[in-house]
């Protein structure tokens, strides 16, 4: 009996289906390593939002009615805004610095950048310790809210002109907006403690 075996088409054909399955496989396997790729770089940026929301909360419940070189306990123009937090625990003076921290958040080339210093009372030289908090940041938006006086208690003015806010009062809360290339309009309001209410508005408050 006489072995017989595989003509030169029908090993062009398999070779041609083997080629063919080697290239499908490389390009699902390709797909899913970009899909990887999209969604762990999402993923980061997403916490790098959550995390530079946590600090400005955390900041921000904390600030103390206490002036600073602008003569305000909140400093607020374009793309900026500066204030005193409490809460910086230093256990018996053993730090080399205050228990009040001054803070200020900038923007600065497309990045919300937080900065704070050692000492509440800083001359004009002194430089900040600063961190990225948010990266491709468009625009930085701050307003105070405050209550206005009337029937509806949830009745808010807002105002971004910090001329209008008393340099002794601290507002109940503050509107920041964030431009953002990845997520778009981002607002976010957050409750103040402590300090005196007064009014952002024209009109006396209560």
């Amino acid at each position: 009996m006489n072995a017989r075996g595989f003509t030169l088409v029908e090993v062009m054909v398999t070779v041609v289906i083997m080629a063919v399955i080697g290239l499908a496989s490389a390009a699902v396997s390709n797909a899913i390593m970009r899909t990887s790729e999209q969604s762990e770089a999402a993923i980061e940026q997403l916490q790098q939002l959550q995390y530079a929301m946590l600090t400005m909360e955390q900041d921000l419940r904390q600030i103390v009615p206490r002036d600073n070189p602008t003569g305000m306990y909140l400093f607020s123009d374009d793309n900026r805004l500066g204030f005193i937090r409490a809460g910086w625990f230093n256990p018996q003076g053993v730090f080399p610095r205050s228990e009040l921290q001054p803070v200020a958040y900038v923007l600065r080339d497309g990045q919300l950048m937080r900065g704070h210093f050692y000492f509440v009372d800083v001359v004009s030289s002194s430089e900040p310790q600063s961190r990225v908090l948010l990266s491709d940041v468009e625009s930085f938006e701050v307003q105070f809210l405050s209550r206005s006086r009337g029937n509806n208690d949830n009745n808010r003015n807002r105002s971004n002109d910090r001329q209008t806010l008393s340099p002794t009062a601290i507002p109940p809360a503050i509107e920041i907006t964030l431009n953002t290339k990845r997520w778009g309009e981002i607002t976010r309001v957050f409750l103040l403690n402590g300090g005196e209410f007064a009014s952002t508005s024209s009109e006396a408050s209560p």
